[in-house]
């Protein structure tokens, strides 16, 4: 968004914000908060929204700032949209990192956490503005639970990302967008968190100058969009992916289901699990009809650690999917600190061996393999073997797909329930 030492509102601009607002009524209405216990704009301060949904308030708690930004203000309504959250940050020289929230979502009245079947987090105007001697760049990151994550295809400005944990929005052009809608979808993205009661947000930028700083005003709309394309979520049709290395080169292997209508894979490799770029391309047959068995050669490999993720894609549709992320170190081994011990459940009494190498909290969801959620659920995870009931699992026999996803890792994998 624009500077707010810049903001210049026309009568245009209102009718057209107005208009906007009329037109797209948001899930959630953020507005009239009040200081409900720290110090104000600080790390710990906890702020009150009454009524944010029928039956449910909300407080916002700040967990802290990285990398030279800071909070100015936690809410304005005077410009963008009176219903977002719209905090003002300010973005000093040399300035890379973020403020971070927590939003708990309370039964209305009391301070008890209310589950939501879905929130829809939209982060609009993700824009920058160009400088003299840098560019400022803004960026956000949302939790991401388990659900889905959409933005354009279309468009160039921005860089959407998915590390363990969080979908990751970043502005890669510094190109300016006057005022706040959402009709500059090139700018936007959408993440869709399924059954949570509290989802972190992470608003920030980035200043290549060393010399400006600035207040952007920034807006967090709580809506679903339609975009040109979209990135569907839990991945439902790798069977299998797993990659070693071989002589001087590292050798991916994978195994998708017929169950797609996807005409191309591409093969992404980074440094990184936040670096990931394409590398190459195999053309998808026997859609439909049977198994798609894949074998990939990478001559290019870093000689020491590597990221690989795979990217189905429809081009008629302009739809695509993303694999879970697997690194491969010099030893040969495929990494990953998550593995699924049983892949046969029992419906009469549906539960799963889940082996983790690290102690950690985790988000579980079991999806059927028409993508719709039959199992959600938040919980911690012991070092070694963890046996999780699925008391809430209700559905018919058949193939599913499980995702564990936790902050350092993810699985994703298909099981039979019989």
């Amino acid at each position: 968004m624009k500077p707010l030492f810049k903001q210049t509102v026309t009568l245009l601009s209102l009718i057209l914000i107005s208009f906007t607002t009329v037109k797209a009524q948001p899930d959630y209405s953020f507005k009239n908060a009040s200081l409900k216990s720290g110090t104000a704009l600080t790390t710990g301060a906890v702020y009150k929204f009454l009524n944010v949904r029928p039956g449910t308030d909300a407080n916002i708690t700040i967990l802290g700032n990285t990398g030279g930004v800071t909070l100015t203000s936690i809410d304005e309504n005077w410009t963008g949209f009176d219903d977002a959250f719209q905090p003002f940050i300010n973005v000093a020289p040399n300035a890379n990192g973020y403020v971070e929230f927590r939003i708990d979502f309370l039964t209305n009245g009391t301070e008890n956490l209310r589950n939501q079947a879905r929130v829809n987090t939209s982060c609009i105007d993700v824009d920058g503005v160009v400088y003299g001697n840098g560019v400022l760049y803004e960026q956000d990151q949302v939790e991401y639970a388990g659900g889905t994550y959409d933005f354009s295809m279309n468009g160039s400005n921005l860089q959407v990302l998915n590390p363990p944990g969080w979908v990751s929005i970043r502005n890669t052009t510094g190109v300016s967008y006057p005022g706040i809608d959402t009709t500059q979808k090139d700018v936007m993205a959408t993440v869709t968190n399924m059954n949570v009661s509290s989802i972190k947000i992470r608003i920030g930028a980035r200043n290549t100058s060393p010399t400006i700083s600035e207040v952007r005003y920034r807006s967090v709309y709580f809506k679903k969009f339609n975009y040109p394309s979209s990135i569907l979520l839990p991945n439902r049709t790798t069977l299998s992916f797993s990659g070693a290395w071989k002589g001087n080169a590292v050798e991916l292997k994978g195994l998708l289901s017929a169950s797609h209508t996807y005409d191309r894979l591409i093969i992404e490799r980074g440094s990184s699990s936040e670096t990931i770029m394409p590398i190459g391309e195999i053309s998808l047959v026997n859609t439909n009809s049977a198994d798609f068995v894949f074998n990939y050669l990478d001559n290019s490999a870093a000689p020491d650690v590597n990221y690989y993720r795979l990217r189905m894609v429809n081009t008629n549709q302009q739809i695509y999917e993303l694999s879970s992320i697997i690194m491969v170190k010099k030893s040969g081994q495929t990494v990953n600190d998550l593995r699924l011990v049983n892949t046969i459940v029992n419906s009469s009494n549906p539960s799963l061996n889940i082996s983790s190498r690290n102690e950690e909290e985790a988000g579980v969801q079991v999806a059927d393999m028409s993508g719709r959620i039959v199992y959600s659920n938040k919980l911690r995870l012991n070092s070694g073997n963890n046996l999780i009931n699925l008391n809430q699992f209700n559905s018919r026999n058949g193939y599913f797909v499980i995702v564990v996803k936790t902050k350092q890792s993810s699985l994703s994998q298909q099981i039979i329930v019989q």
